[in-house]
């Protein structure tokens, strides 16, 4: 009996010693399955219109149809905070930047992370969701579908993310999301109305005020063939960001420089927008400032103002710009994707102050047309093309000999394109197209660099080709960028440009400087 009672305890320690054994490696497994999925960070979804109604049970479905994918270990956003603060870093307030939620996600050690927004329009439920790689800091892939009338926000969800991963599901209809619905036409009405009835009223005052002076009498105006170089503080690279890329900014005009260099560039604007900058060039002093914003999802606008004139005002000159642009996205579910299609309407005085006995005095009055086109070949490349001054026509009075006659200034043809690489870097080139015999080829290009999503490098360079001589001088531009998150205190962002210009001929140097607040 002894032997046998040992013999069973013995059979029950084996037993359980292997009941332990399979315990263990139960749990070494599931960790191990655990270990061996990849971590996914999950921000909540940004809201618009009725959505913001329905935002707890949305984020809740997206985390649910996350995991039911089977290989994530999904991180909710409050899990993020969480491992973020006990780092000692603060989570950041509002994250819809691709590389802020780059940044997000490395700090918590994930490997991929998803972002994106939901709206309700009516009886419509839009979303738009992008999945980005740490390891690549890149987007592997974004979505944006529109559900038909009726189609819960929950379903639209699920197919979202479906696609998201490489799915096609059948059985819910959709169409492409062109982003939430802008109501801001009002401002765009009374804005534009306004700043161009401030240009004509100061232009035809400006020119009516001034009165003949018969003392001085100087040879009467001959019209003349005209030179198709074009001239005027128009043609000045004045803003900081666009002289520091050698003026090659017809592709990626879409903030508030673009007033003056592309003005289909406006409709891709994220918001509101405004710019100020200075410049002295030759010996004269260049000011320009301007605004833009979103009158409807598919409409930009934006105005500015340019003033040009020496320190003793021997000459002065004045633009005011009224811009709109309207983007084509009803060609989305075709071949062809998203463009669009700008007007710069300008009201320009001019005066010129003749100090000497000999000297011409006088002012003018006019307007101007330019026309500018935007087309996003794909998610980094886009081709911008701009006809300026087409036709820019002044009214000019030489009070000196009580002359008037009309003068047209010279248009101008540039296309460029821009390669967007990764979230940090830029590159940009431009060409200017001759249109008449004595214009010139230009050809610039330029390239920038961010660095810990504050500091912004920029080069450039621009040549001039005459007569297929390349002789001309070279011109080599750089600058930087200064941007600081401030919208915790007065808006979006704050950015501070400067650039410098070097002509190889050491004819001058330039420097420019601007201000730029996202609103």
């Amino acid at each position: 009996m002894n032997r046998l009672h040992k013999a069973r305890s013995g059979v029950k320690q084996i037993l359980m010693c292997g009941f332990v054994l399979m315990v263990i490696s139960a749990v070494h497994a599931q960790q191990q399955q655990v270990d061996n999925h990849v971590k996914i960070g999950v921000l909540k979804l940004e809201y618009y219109g009725d959505a913001k109604k329905k935002a707890e049970s949305t984020d809740s479905k997206i985390l649910e149809e996350i995991k039911n994918i089977g290989f994530y270990a999904v991180h909710s956003q409050d899990q993020l905070v969480e491992i973020i603060n006990r780092m000692g870093a603060k989570f950041p307030v509002r994250c819809r930047d691709p590389r802020c939620v780059l940044d997000i996600g490395s700090d918590a050690g994930m490997d991929r992370m998803i972002f994106g927004s939901a709206d309700i329009e009516g009886n419509r439920c839009g979303i738009h969701l992008e999945l980005i790689d740490m390891r690549m800091k890149e987007t592997i892939e974004s979505v944006d579908i529109l559900g038909d009338p009726g189609v819960q926000i929950a379903d639209i969800l699920k197919v979202a993310i479906a696609k998201l991963h490489g799915h096609n599901p059948e059985g819910v209809k959709t169409s492409v999301y062109h982003g939430p619905k802008i109501h801001n036409e009002k401002q765009f009405l009374i804005s534009s109305a306004g700043w161009l009835g401030a240009g004509l009223l100061w232009g035809l005052i400006s020119y009516a005020v001034e009165k003949n002076n018969p003392e001085k009498l100087i040879a009467e105006y001959i019209d003349e063939d005209l030179s198709g170089i074009p001239s005027g503080a128009g043609q000045i690279p004045l803003f900081a960001r666009p002289a520091a890329l050698a003026n090659a900014y017809v592709a990626i005009s879409d903030d508030a420089y673009g007033v003056m260099y592309n003005p289909a560039g406006l409709s891709w604007v994220s918001g509101p927008e405004a710019v100020a900058g200075y410049q002295y060039r030759f010996g004269v002093n260049n000011i320009g400032a301007s605004y833009v914003n979103k009158a409807t999802r598919e409409l930009g606008f934006g105005q500015a103002f340019l003033y040009s004139g020496d320190p003793d005002g021997l000459m002065t000159e004045l633009h005011f710009i009224t811009s709109a642009a309207y983007k084509f996205n009803m060609f989305s579910n075709s071949f062809i994707r998203p463009f669009s299609m700008g007007v710069n309407l300008r009201c320009i005085s001019n005066r010129v102050n003749g100090k000497s006995e000999n000297s011409v005095s006088g002012n003018s009055f006019g307007a101007g047309i330019d026309l500018g086109l935007l087309w996003e070949l794909s998610e980094n490349i886009r081709y911008g093309l701009l006809l300026k001054d087409i036709p820019v026509i002044n009214r000019w009075k030489n009070v000196s000999t009580g002359k008037e006659y009309f003068e047209s200034n010279a248009a101008t043809l540039k296309m460029g394109g821009m390669f967007k690489a990764g979230y940090t870097t830029t590159l940009v080139a431009e060409g200017q197209i001759p249109m008449y015999r004595d214009q010139v080829w230009k050809m610039s290009g330029g390239i920038e660099q961010e660095i810990f999503r504050v500091i912004l490098l920029r080069a450039g360079i621009q040549k001039e080709i005459q007569d297929s001589r390349m002789d001309t001088p070279w011109k080599l531009t750089g600058g930087f960028g200064l941007k600081f998150n401030t919208e915790s205190a007065f808006g979006r962002h704050f950015m501070i440009d400067g650039s410098y210009e070097y002509n190889s001929l050491e004819v001058f140097d330039v420097i420019n400087c601007s201000i730029r607040i996202g609103l």
